[in-house]
């Protein structure tokens, strides 16, 4: 495959689509039992639930809203206290709030089904980026997604792990 030809659109549809179900996948690696439970410190402070959380309150608030001003929408308004204070108040499930991300993450990618030209390379200015291309604007959710899919797999993948680190210390 040549990564130079690549249609963007094609390209964003499919990572958007592999990465909102790869995150998922990730989450479902997590026993129930410790979805809710504080992980053990080197694998960080948040929670699988707390991650899911945080990607859906993103996607709702930051990326989608984003990828709609660049289209000609209105400036998101982004308040950085808004979104502890709506985990401190959430009684939502991690089931619920799973196919509320995967509806928001649908929706982006039926977005950039749209485009398939020079617009991806079209600089406008965005809420917190300043002046970004669509390409960028797309590129950034996958990378924050990507970020995510690593921290719960790491919750998956290492807590026993590190436990018998702490046991040994």
């Amino acid at each position: 495959m040549e990564f130079d030809n690549l249609n963007p659109s094609q390209w964003f549809q499919e990572q958007l689509r592999a990465s909102g179900y790869g995150f998922i996948w990730a989450v479902k690696q997590v026993p129930i039992e410790r979805q809710n439970e504080i992980p053990p410190q080197q694998l960080g402070e948040w929670t699988a639930v707390r991650h899911v959380f945080h990607l859906l309150y993103h996607e709702k608030t930051s990326a989608l809203p984003r990828i709609k001003q660049w289209l000609g929408g209105e400036s998101p308004i982004i308040d950085k206290n808004a979104e502890q204070i709506a985990w401190e108040n959430s009684q939502e499930n991690i089931e619920i709030m799973l196919e509320r991300f995967l509806e928001l993450r649908l929706e982006q990618i039926r977005l950039a089904s749209q485009f398939n030209g020079d617009e991806w390379l079209q600089t406008r200015e965005v809420q917190g980026w300043d002046f970004v291309n669509l390409h960028w604007v797309f590129s950034k959710n996958y990378q924050h997604t990507a970020e995510h899919i690593h921290d719960v797999l790491r919750l998956a993948l290492f807590w026993d792990r590190s436990l018998k680190q702490n046991e040994k210390a």
